[in-house]
């Protein structure tokens, strides 16, 4: 039994239920105080559950559901994946209570979990792919080098972007011997080799030029920012403090941001969906928590 405050007022004069009858049916539930009602030819009692499915707002002031504690009392009682249901309705800002209860290698671990374009989307929104090579070790740029999402023709198109002297570099470490030729001979040269010399010859790249070969990449196709490793999106913000990343997650939407809020602790999970708006509470009740319902009573 969930023991609420109930709007006995309401009960009284909405519902015809005297004062008298209200003390006899303390600790009842309220569909049980209804059916009791309609026994004795209350009609409206009788059309209590008719009622509230149409009216889902008369549950909100019945059940007193502006009060957060009765909305607390009654979320309490539910079990994970129905908090889960009910998290669905609430706000980014609201889910973000939620996450903040994590530490910040636990908040990095919930990002890294996020698909990758969600993923992708924190981190651009907080620095650009500039910013974001220059943060990173080279065994991230490395992995995304071998990504079987990048073929040859995305290689010679992204080293327009590299700078002559990081080609020559580039040829110094592939052949032994100083290189002087000009970037267009360099690039031409690099076309000849067949796709895994290429492909070979993109990790002799010092880091710098990898750097450089990568924002020509991603200028030519955005949508390979998503080609690094979670470990390597989520790098840049172990060094932040954990304010900073909380205010991150923002660009993310509810549906995005579920996943994060699912291993809470119940109670935690009960405190956070306590902030659903009531009204919307009430149509949920209605319309998948009929049980939940019936367990309310009276609690003077």
């Amino acid at each position: 039994m969930i023991n609420l405050e109930l709007d006995l007022g309401y009960l009284n004069s909405h519902y015809l239920i005297g004062t008298n009858a209200l003390k006899a049916y303390q600790g009842k539930s309220l569909v049980k105080i209804m059916e009791l009602e309609a026994e004795k030819g209350n009609p409206r009692a009788a059309e209590f559950m008719l009622k509230i499915t149409s009216k889902p707002e008369e549950l909100t002031k019945l059940l007193q559901l502006v009060n957060p504690q009765n909305r607390y009392l009654i979320l309490s009682n539910m079990n994970e994946d129905d908090l889960m249901e009910i998290m669905q309705y609430l706000k980014p800002e609201e889910l973000l209570l939620g996450i903040s209860i994590f530490t910040l290698d636990a908040i990095i671990e919930l990002m890294m979990k996020l698909e990758p374009e969600c993923l992708a989307t924190v981190v651009l929104e907080k620095m650009d792919p500039e910013k974001f090579l220059s943060l990173i070790p080279e065994k991230f740029m490395d992995e995304f080098i071998d990504s079987d999402k990048i073929d040859r023709g995305m290689f010679l198109e992204g080293l327009k972007n590299v700078d002559e002297f990081q080609l020559q570099k580039l040829m110094e470490n592939i052949s032994g011997q100083p290189c002087y030729d000009d970037k267009d001979s360099i690039i031409s040269s690099l076309s000849s080799f067949h796709d895994d010399k290429l492909l070979s010859a993109m990790h002799q790249f010092e880091p710098k030029g990898k750097q450089q070969l990568i924002l020509g990449l991603l200028i030519n196709k955005p949508e390979l920012f998503e080609e690094f490793s979670p470990e390597a999106m989520t790098f840049p913000f172990k060094n932040m403090e954990k304010d900073e990343v909380l205010k991150s997650l923002m660009v993310l939407e509810t549906k995005d941001m579920l996943p994060m809020v699912e291993d809470l602790p119940k109670e935690f999970m009960s405190l956070i969906a306590t902030q659903i708006n009531p009204d919307m509470l009430s149509v949920l009740l209605v319309k998948n928590f009929s049980d939940v319902i019936a367990n309310c009573g009276i609690d003077f």
